[in-house]
């Protein structure tokens, strides 16, 4: 693959969209089904793991196909065990509707590999997992698809390195090499990444562009007119507090607009944790979102007790809600009490950066974890290529499709649509590592008064940045010390 001089997989995307789609649109039943015993509530995910597959299912023809998946995939496995340590389990057949994955599938044919689901719960696992390790009971692996532990978690003693059992330049591991590299640490990788997925979308209301007589987003888009100059005139046309015709809703808005640009906040270049608030690409995705907040082209939470309102989608009150497709991974009698009818529900990827070279996405990823000191590392990997050989199968993207017309009421224009953000997130990913930073690091890049989300609350990021730089500069050279300190 060859990269952009920002380091975004640039080759090879098509061939493995349709991957990255099924395994994105199945997955979301294998996160969504599984409760635990805890007493905690389980929180959905939006990473994207695996792809689930009743095998007990399928025709003589379909279990043919899963053979010659599984002839991807070589050696021995001596340890059959692995340990799955998370808040849900998307890798088992449970009574919640869950099929068995894929992989594992692959897994047990091949290897005669078990996955042993260890628990535990959301705001718990980080603490847990700690424990377990110092415990040495050989934890094995965790999600990371969220960035939420990377690259912390390497500081912190929670994850190993993986480059003693992978061969990158093998058949594989190839395919996802530079994905992998582009989260290399001090010439070390622990990420281990399956799969580019796309991030958030922009929802609306087909219903209210209509009655509006506004021009449709999906069709700016076919036309290469969507952009941030034609999103901010379709909020400046539509709004109008005083009528309740409210702007963009959504919790987490400003990232995904500020990586439009190209440009993370920060990330890794040369193995090393930088910071890109100096890049005139990133200024100016926060002087577009200052724009959107000075023409009151936002939703001002202060007037709805903090809440955001999806249902104003629905109601015809609100234009755009910037969320992720989970939103909508649901029986459509759900979904619909807030976005609205099926027919008139549609969803297009975050507007074009108009003085971008390429048109860059707000990705997610599929990746995994490996825990320091885990028991098997072997066996870790042997699935983690199950996984990759699992994302090749072409009948994923066929079962993914009914299910999301059959269960979730989905159109053909919807399941287009993710078809084309896909490629789109392929071609061009961008991601923002912030959240896995050290944790005081991360509370000043995330604040709304000293950080990314300033620029919708009214700040200047030029003065916002001077007095954000030099703290998280400090936070940097400490973290890269420490890392450089572990060789």
């Amino acid at each position: 693959m060859l990269l952009t001089k920002h380091g975004h997989i640039m080759r090879n995307y098509k061939k493995y969209a349709a991957a990255a789609m099924a395994v994105m649109m199945i997955a979301s039943l294998a996160a969504c089904g599984n409760t635990g015993t805890s007493d905690e509530t389980t929180i959905t995910t939006t990473t994207q793991e695996t792809v689930p597959i009743n095998t007990a299912e399928l025709s003589e023809e379909e279990a043919e196909q899963v053979a010659g998946v599984a002839e991807l995939l070589t050696g021995e496995l001596e340890n059959k065990t692995i340990k799955w340590f998370s808040f849900y389990d998307p890798f088992h057949a449970t009574t919640s509707g869950n099929t068995k994955a894929l992989s594992l599938e692959l897994f047990e044919e091949k290897y005669g590999g078990e996955i042993e689901y260890i628990q535990t719960t959301w705001s718990n696992r980080f603490t847990d997992l700690s424990t377990k390790i110092i415990g040495g009971e050989g934890i094995d692996f965790i999600a990371g698809g969220d960035l939420d532990s990377f690259p912390k978690g390497v500081t912190n003693g929670m994850f190993q390195p993986v480059d003693d059992y992978i061969d990158y330049d093998s058949e594989l591991w190839s395919n996802v090499k530079e994905l992998n590299d582009y989260f290399e640490l001090n010439g070390k990788h622990y990420v281990i990444a399956t799969a580019a997925t796309s991030g958030p979308v922009v929802y609306y209301n087909k219903q209210t562009i209509e009655a509006y007589g506004l021009d449709d987003p999906a069709e700016l888009l076919e036309n290469g007119e969507w952009t941030w100059d034609t999103f901010k005139q379709m909020l400046l046309d539509y709004c109008d507090v005083d009528s309740e015709c409210y702007g963009l809703d959504g919790w987490f808005n400003e990232q995904p607009l500020m990586l439009t640009s190209g440009v993370p906040s920060v990330e890794l270049k040369d193995g090393k944790l930088v910071h890109n608030f100096y890049d005139k690409n990133m200024e100016r995705s926060m002087d577009f979102m200052k724009e959107l907040y000075d023409n009151g082209l936002t939703v001002d939470k202060n007037l709805f007790a903090w809440q955001t309102h999806i249902e104003y989608i629905g109601e015809g009150k609100e234009l755009f809600y910037i969320s992720g497709l989970y939103e909508i991974q649901s029986a459509s009698e759900l979904w619909s009490k807030t976005f609205g009818e099926p027919e008139d529900v549609m969803f297009v990827p975050l507007p074009k950066d108009p003085e971008a070279d390429v048109y860059y996405m707000p990705a997610g990823l599929e990746a995994y974890m490996l825990c320091k000191n885990a028991g098997n590392p072997e066996g870790v990997i042997k699935f983690m290529e199950c996984v990759l050989a699992a994302n090749t199968d072409e009948r994923t993207q066929a079962i993914a499709r009914d299910k999301h017309i059959n269960d979730y009421g989905w159109t053909e224009e919807m399941l287009d649509m993710q078809q084309k953000i896909t490629e789109m997130t392929a071609e061009n990913p961008v991601y923002d590592i912030h959240a896995g930073c050290p944790t005081d690091m991360y509370n000043l890049i995330d604040s709304g008064e000293y950080g990314i989300r300033a620029a919708f609350y009214g700040g200047d990021w030029a003065t916002v940045r001077e007095s954000l730089v030099s703290a998280v500069e400090i936070y940097i050279d400490e973290f890269n010390a420490e890392v450089a300190a572990m060789e």
